[in-house]
């Protein structure tokens, strides 16, 4: 009996660690966390993208901080459009691909966090101030 807590113990353990940390920040994660049942769907985050920008601009969303928020938009913008990359753009798609991985990063965290405003927004505007849901 205590063999068997053990072994449950250890798939968890393994889930939540590495494993779990890859699969969390990946778009595949996106994907299993938009198909959990009553987690919100695709399409209500890429709808509640805009309101999400205007909230934590505002100050309304606890989730985010603005400066966080614009510093990240900034340095991604800015790196996509400098002539200094990690892999040179004049290589053949290879070029491209760390350009395109630094973006992806960037929207697959953003439509993460849509989906955490969007169950905060569903408790009725946000509920308390500060108060936001468990990542699950």
């Amino acid at each position: 009996m205590g063999k068997g807590r053990a072994s449950k113990g250890t798939a968890a353990a393994r889930v939540r660690g590495l494993d779990g940390l890859a699969v969390s920040r990946s778009a595949w994660g996106l994907y299993r966390e938009t198909r959990r049942p009553g987690a919100p769907g695709l399409a209500a985050r890429l709808g509640a993208l805009p309101r999400l920008c205007r909230d934590v601009l505002l100050r309304r969303y606890p989730g985010v901080g603005p400066g966080k928020l614009l510093v990240l938009a900034f340095a991604v913008a800015v790196y996509l459009v400098s002539p200094i990359d990690a892999i040179p753009d004049f290589l053949p798609v290879l070029g491209w691909s760390d350009d395109t991985g630094l973006l992806l990063w960037f929207l697959v965290g953003l439509t993460r966090e849509s989906g955490r405003y969007v169950e905060w927004t569903r408790r009725g505007e946000g509920g308390a101030v500060g108060e936001l849901p468990a990542d699950g």
